[in-house]
C-alpha cells in the first residue's frame, strides 16, 4: 500500500480547503474519489497512519505471497458491489471462494474420538431464527440475542448432541459474521443486507490482494494525502469554517475547512480521541455510544510446502466443540485451494477474540496447535515457519474490527466484524443490546451543515463491509458537492 513519512499533501503550504477529509480508509477514498469525479479538488485527507487503507491491510509471508490482516473477501462480486467494480476497472484478477468447500470435525459430537462429520442438521438454528423474528416483530423492548437463545433452548429442550450442534450454529452464523457475542449482540443484531452473488478474494497468493485495489483507487488523489497526521480537535464553532488540528513528528497543525468529513472507525470516536469544539450534539454522542464495535482477529500460519499437514484441500475447516469452548479456535481458512501454499487462517470473534488480544503470541500460537491436534486426532502438527497475529481491538487507531447492533441501539443510530488499534478502535460496528437502526442514521447524520459523517458504521443497508464502507463515503461526498454548491 501506498505510503509516505511526509506530508506529502498540500505540498504547496495551503491550509484553507474546501474539504478536509479525515481518514483514508474505505470510506475516505470513496469520499475524494467522488469529489474529483465532481469537480472538487482543493480537499485535503489526513490519514493518522503511513498507509492507505484503514482496516483493510495485508502482510508479506515467506515467497512474497501476500496475506490479509483485515478485509478479504468482494462479498457479493457483482455489478452491484462497487469494490467489485473497481477491481474489474483495474484488470486486477479475482479468485472466486467457495464457502460451501467445507470440512468440519468433532470429537464430542455425533460419537466419541476425532472424526469428520458429514451432516449436522440446520432444523432447531432455523426454528431459533424463525423464534427471534417473531419476537422482533412482538415488543420493543430489547435484550441479549444470548437471552433469546436460552429462551429457545429451554422451550425446546435441547440436550446432548441437539445442544452442541446448536451452539456451534449460532457461533458460525452469528458470532464469526457479526464479531460480537451473543451475550452483547441486540435482539435486532440481524438488521442489514446483503449482495447476492458468489464471494471472491483479490489474488492474495499471485498479486497485491486489496493493497493493490487500494493503490490503483486512489491514484488521482495520491498527492492529497498527508500520512502520520492525527487529528486530535475538531473546532465547529464558526459558521463560516471549520478548524482542524493535527499532529505530526510532534508538531501541531492548524488547516481550515468549510466542511470536513469525519470518516475514522466507531471505535475512535467512541474513545473520544478527537475533540469536538462545541461539543458533539446528544442525539449524535448517544448514536456513537449506542452501537457496538465488535472485535475479529486472525491468526495466519504458514508451512513450508514440504510439510505433511493432516487436513484436507478444502477452503474451510471447521470444528464443533464441547459447551463452552465454541469460538475458540474452531474456524480456519485454508489458502492452500486458492494459492497453492500452505498457510492457514486461523479466526477469533467477540469477547473470544478479546480474551485472545490479552494472551502472549507464543500462547496464542501454542492454543491453536492444541486445537489443531485435537481436531484431527494427531499427537504433534509441525511448527509453522511464520505466524502472524492481529489485534485490531489494541490498535489504537481502529480501537476494533467493525460495528454491530448491541443491546439498546437502533438502527437509525448509524446511517448518513480491531480493538486495541488507537486508529480503529476495534474491527467494525454491530447492533449491541439496545442499538437500532436509527443510531445508524444519527451517526451519519452531518451537523451544522459543516461536519460530515461516513464508514461502515454509517451505512445502514451494508454495515460491517468494505462495500458499506465505500458507499458511505460516496453518498456523503455527494451531499457535501451539494452543500458547496458545486
Amino acid at each position: 500500500m501506498a505510503s509516505s513519512n511526509s506530508l506529502r499533501g498540500g505540498a504547496d503550504g495551503n491550509q484553507d480547503f474546501d474539504v478536509v477529509i479525515i481518514g483514508a480508509g474505505w470510506s475516505g477514498l470513496g469520499t475524494a474519489q467522488t469529489l474529483i469525479s465532481k469537480g472538487v479538488s482543493n480537499f485535503l485527507v489526513l490519514e493518522a497512519s503511513d498507509t492507505i487503507g484503514g482496516r483493510c491491510q495485508n502482510v508479506t509471508l515467506n515467497d512474497g505471497m501476500t496475506a490479509e490482516l483485515g478485509c478479504q473477501w468482494i462479498h457479493g462480486a457483482s455489478t452491484q458491489n462497487p469494490v467489485y467494480n473497481i477491481v474489474k476497472s483495474s484488470g486486477i484478477s479475482t479468485i472466486e471462494s467457495d464457502f460451501d468447500d467445507i470440512a468440519l470435525y468433532s470429537n464430542v459430537y455425533g460419537g466419541s474420538g476425532p472424526h469428520r462429520v458429514w451432516n449436522v442438521p440446520e432444523t432447531d438454528y432455523n426454528g431459533f431464527v424463525s423464534f427471534q423474528t417473531k419476537l422482533q416483530d412482538s415488543t420493543n423492548v430489547d435484550q441479549p440475542l444470548r437471552k433469546t437463545a436460552d429462551t429457545y433452548i429451554k422451550n425446546k429442550n435441547l440436550k446432548g448432541d441437539a445442544r452442541i450442534r446448536f451452539e456451534y450454529l449460532l457461533d458460525t452464523y452469528i458470532v464469526q459474521e457479526y464479531a460480537a457475542s451473543l451475550q452483547d449482540l441486540s435482539l435486532w443484531w440481524n438488521e442489514d443486507s446483503v449482495i447476492n452473488n458468489i464471494d471472491h478474494m483479490i489474488g492474495q497468493g499471485a498479486g497485491k490482494g486489496y493493497s493493490g485495489i487500494l493503490d490503483y483507487y486512489a491514484t488521482p488523489f495520491a498527492d492529497r494525502v498527508r500520512y502520520n497526521s492525527l487529528v486530535t480537535s475538531i473546532n465547529w464553532s464558526s459558521t463560516s469554517n471549520v478548524v482542524v488540528t493535527y499532529s505530526n513528528s510532534g508538531s501541531t497543525t492548524n488547516v481550515n475547512a468549510k466542511k470536513v468529513i469525519v470518516t475514522v472507525p466507531l471505535g475512535v470516536l467512541q474513545k473520544g480521541s478527537i475533540n469536538f469544539t462545541p461539543a458533539l450534539p446528544s442525539w449524535k454522542s448517544n448514536a456513537i455510544n449506542k452501537l457496538g464495535v465488535g472485535t475479529y482477529n486472525k491468526v495466519i500460519l504458514q508451512w513450508n510446502d514440504d510439510v505433511t499437514l493432516p487436513w484436507p484441500d478444502v477452503e474451510w475447516l471447521e470444528k464443533i466443540a464441547k459447551l463452552g469452548d465454541q469460538g475458540r479456535w474452531t474456524e480456519f481458512f485454508n489458502m492452500k485451494p486458492t494459492t497453492g501454499k500452505q498457510v492457514l487462517v486461523a479466526f477469533s470473534a467477540g469477547r473470544e477474540s478479546e480474551r485472545m488480544e490479552t494472551l502472549s503470541d507464543a500462547s496464542i500460537q501454542y492454543e491453536i496447535i492444541h486445537s489443531l491436534e485435537d481436531m484431527f486426532g494427531v499427537s504433534t502438527i509441525p511448527t509453522p515457519v511464520h505466524v502472524v497475529i492481529t489485534r485490531w481491538k489494541a490498535n489504537k487507531l481502529s480501537n476494533g474490527s467493525y460495528s454491530y447492533y448491541k443491546v439498546g441501539s437502533k438502527p437509525q443510530h448509524l446511517i448518513t466484524r480491531w480493538k486495541a488499534n488507537k486508529l480503529s478502535n476495534g474491527s467494525y460496528s454491530y447492533y449491541k443490546v439496545g442499538s437500532k437502526p436509527q443510531h445508524r442514521k444519527d451517526l451519519g447524520a452531518a451537523i451544522g451543515k459543516r461536519v460530515f459523517f461516513a464508514g461502515e458504521a454509517c451505512h445502514l443497508k451494508y454495515p460491517s463491509t468494505t462495500h458499506g464502507a465505500l458507499m458511505s463515503g460516496q453518498d456523503t461526498a455527494f451531499a457535501v458537492v451539494n452543500e458547496l454548491g458545486k
